[in-house]
């Protein structure tokens, strides 16, 4: 049995290492297929295989109504297929999300919540080290890029193995919350626990990602009772957000140059030009609105963008707003319903409510997992799914 879990210890490693590593730089304005694309549908298909063939032999079970919100919501983007600009690249996409909700599934029910706790943090730790090497010794793939009149710039802000240091940020705040969490539960030495800790807080920094960090805060607190420790960090929240709100009144300019990140206060007043994707991909969903243009086609839909902001975004930068892009309705429909149900039914789980928080955070200023094919976002939904019980 250990040699088993060994194995799969390898195979859960490499599946993440395929899923999530950024390979190659891509040229400026491509919509080809990456050839990294080979890596990711050899481990989706490799993890859904091992999957379906343990569930036919000891069968599938849906362990609350939460997780059938989220079957629900693969179904509707399995149906919606037909009705996408590029059925196909849906298609891939939707591959994507299956696979890694599958390929969880499968190691929790068969090894069980400790064995997946312990196999995250080990596989995470991985894709932490190899962030800092990208950062070190391949700058122009472990740094933030970005093309400014046909230039490639390269900045100081962390993206590891990751396309974007919003993904690295992001990764990070998931990954401390799952290190806490796990050595909550025994699951980690101290040792490994401080070391990987401090390594992904390093990186959350280095991300320069203020929306991962405010999410680590936040939904960090909720993987902890409600004791001294916790009412007094709230208080000196509360204080460093009265601090930070009488600077910002007595000098408004001034603040807001000094957290943009360019020194523009406009990219705060705009929220990083998020004010301009907005009522863009909202106008073009309501041309749309009961099939949508299907899911992970949005860089693609939505060219018009380039001429109001200078560029496509990849998405829509809010998760309710994605989904009602991507799938019409429906897809608003039970996105809502997904993130409403932490709201209505608690569970004693302290990852999965963490995890909700997260999840909510994030979605105000990203899409989320429906950003594009599966990557670190979607594990914190499936955590959360799976982690929930009916429990009053």
């Amino acid at each position: 049995m250990c040699r088993i879990r060994i194995v799969n210890l390898l195979f859960f490693c490499v599946f993440f290492v395929f899923s999530l590593f950024v390979f190659r730089i891509r040229e400026y304005g491509s919509s080809d297929v990456d050839f990294q694309i080979v890596f990711r549908l050899v481990a989706w298909f490799g993890g859904s295989t091992i999957a379906a063939l343990y569930f036919y032999k000891f069968g599938f079970k849906v362990v609350s109504n939460h997780e059938l919100l989220l079957i629900s919501f693969l179904l509707l983007a399995l149906i919606m297929l037909p009705f996408s600009m590029l059925p196909f690249r849906s298609f891939v996409v939707l591959l994507s999300y299956t696979s890694f909700y599958l390929y969880i599934k499968y190691v929790k029910s068969r090894f069980g919540d400790e064995y997946l706790l312990y196999s995250v943090s080990v596989a995470f730790f991985l894709v932490i080290c190899s962030s800092y090497f990208y950062y070190v010794a391949l700058p122009d793939l472990g740094r933030h890029i970005y093309w400014l009149n046909d230039v490639l710039y390269v900045s100081p802000r962390m993206s590891g193995v990751f396309s974007t240091s919003n993904a690295m940020g992001g990764f990070c705040a998931v990954y401390g919350i799952f290190l806490i969490y796990s050595y909550k539960q025994g699951v980690l030495k101290k040792n490994f626990f401080v070391v990987a800790f401090v390594l992904c807080l390093i990186a959350l920094l280095l991300s320069n990602s203020k929306t991962a960090l405010a999410s680590f805060l936040i939904s960090s607190l909720f993987l902890f009772k409600r004791n001294k420790l916790i009412s007094f960090l709230l208080l000196l929240g509360s204080f460093t957000f009265l601090t930070i709100l009488v600077y910002a009144i007595y000098d408004f300019t001034g603040f807001l140059t000094s957290i943009s990140r360019h020194g523009d206060p406009e990219e705060v007043l705009t929220f990083t030009g998020r004010t301009y994707i907005w009522p863009a991909v909202w106008d073009m969903a309501l041309e749309r609105p009961l099939s949508g243009y299907g899911i992970g086609v949005t860089s693609l839909a939505i060219p018009t963008l380039a001429d109001s902001i200078g560029y496509t975004p990849a998405h829509a930068h809010n998760l309710a707003l994605q989904a009602f892009f991507s799938l019409g309705l429906g897809g608003l429909i039970c996105i809502i319903a997904i993130l409403i149900y932490n709201l209505v039914c608690r569970t004693r789980n302290r990852l999965s409510n963490a995890m909700a928080v997260y999840i909510f955070i994030t979605s105000l200023f990203e899409a989320s997992f429906l950003s594009g094919i599966a990557g670190y976002s979607i594990i914190p939904l499936i955590f959360m799914v799976l982690c929930k019980n009916d429990e009053k």
